[in-house]
């Protein structure tokens, strides 16, 4: 989810192994929303603890899609880049859907109860603080990519000219170093806010293209002890930090309990979502699957993104309870999981066929 539906796959300089990660991605998105409604539960059960597990192994949606936005756009738009041209199109293919749907969720939202009122001041406001439905901060993130994009270029060339073969450490010890000092020193709290917590992301994304032969070279030659030691790796750093969602949502206090533990977590997520995408570009480059079905998933990442909280409100809202399906029970999660993708994944499909659904979805008009 670059920002933009890919309805076509360019003709040259496309990388196949993009659509299957951001699949991954938005069904991680997906599995995220899904989950956190054990938040509605106040017994903290092995349920509850093993679903919670799973939401912070998922976690690495977010900076998966922001991984492979700094990928994309940097195969796109270098240091040479055309300003007028980049901001027009990255603005209308993310300004365009985002008011639309922001307007549609206002609506539908005062329906379903869970806004007071429609009013022109009502929507206004949500538009312009990104509030009409919660996932809707993503937009806000993205926008700020775009916005110091040229800068974010500058930062990397300059880096990259400077210290090469060091590159890595050079573009990421700072970031982390100023997320450390972010929460131990106020005046470095802005280190702490969602734009920069993600850049560390962006530019890896930046350098896996800039990198990409290498990288995969890499990663084909690797060792299956050394894949079976990533996914070791993998899955137990989640255990370092979801006692944070733990503790604040059911009052235990096992990150007290530790020293630093915040600061341990700020470096332990970073680490465990950069080694997913490690892992995902690894199994991708092996096994090349040809999976249509993952393949359109990831194609229609952007518009399930878009839809899927109208039907998780409705499901919940309308449906479950007519059914008597709890978030006590697993089967809650399995039901609300697979329709919720299953339909948004449907109606994106059938909204791509006709302009003008089309064009609510991409701020594009295509001729169909």
């Amino acid at each position: 989810m670059e920002g933009e539906l890919i309805l076509t796959k360019p003709s040259e300089n496309w990388f196949e192994e993009i659509n299957y990660l951001r699949a991954i991605a938005i069904i991680g998105v997906l599995i995220i929303h899904t989950i956190d409604d054990t938040a509605a539960v106040k017994n903290l059960t092995g349920l509850m603890f093993s679903l919670m597990y799973i939401e912070e192994l998922v976690r690495f949606a977010v900076p998966m899609f922001i991984f492979v936005s700094g990928f994309v756009l940097y195969n796109k738009y270098r240091s040479e880049l055309p300003v007028k041209d980049f901001y027009k199109k990255r603005f209308m293919s993310i300004l365009i859907p985002y008011i639309i749907f922001s307007v549609i969720y206002c609506i539908v939202n005062t329906q379903l109860g869970l806004f007071p009122a429609f009013t022109l001041n009502s929507v206004i406001d949500s538009i312009f603080n990104f509030t009409a439905s919660g996932h809707f901060w993503y937009f806000q993130l993205i926008l700020t990519f775009y916005i110091f994009y040229p800068a974010i270029i500058a930062y990397y060339e300059i880096t990259k000219d400077r210290f090469e073969i060091h590159l890595l450490f050079a573009l990421f010890s700072p970031i982390l170093i100023m997320y450390v000092l972010g929460s131990f020193i106020p005046s470095f709290g802005f280190a702490l806010s969602t734009p920069f917590k993600y850049l560390i992301y962006f530019l890896f994304g930046i350098y896996t293209k800039d990198n990409y032969d290498k990288i995969c070279q890499r990663l084909e030659r690797i060792s299956m002890k050394k894949i079976l030691l990533l996914g070791s790796l993998i899955a137990s750093l989640p255990f370092v930090s979801m006692f944070l969602v733990v503790d604040s949502r059911y009052g235990t206090q096992f990150s007290n309990s530790i020293p630093y533990y915040y600061q341990l977590t700020l470096v332990s997520t970073n680490i465990l979502h950069i080694c997913i995408f490690m892992f995902c570009l690894n199994f991708l480059l092996i096994y090349k699957p040809k999976f249509t079905l993952l393949q359109k998933t990831g194609e229609y990442s952007y518009g399930i993104f878009l839809v899927h909280a109208l039907f998780h409100n409705f499901l919940l809202i309308y449906i479950f309870p007519r059914f008597s399906i709890f978030p006590t029970s697993l089967n809650f999660y399995i039901i609300l999981f697979t329709l919720m993708l299953t339909m948004s994944y449907f109606t994106v499909k059938l909204m791509l066929k006709n302009r003008l659904t089309s064009y609510m979805i991409t701020g594009k008009l295509t001729n169909n």
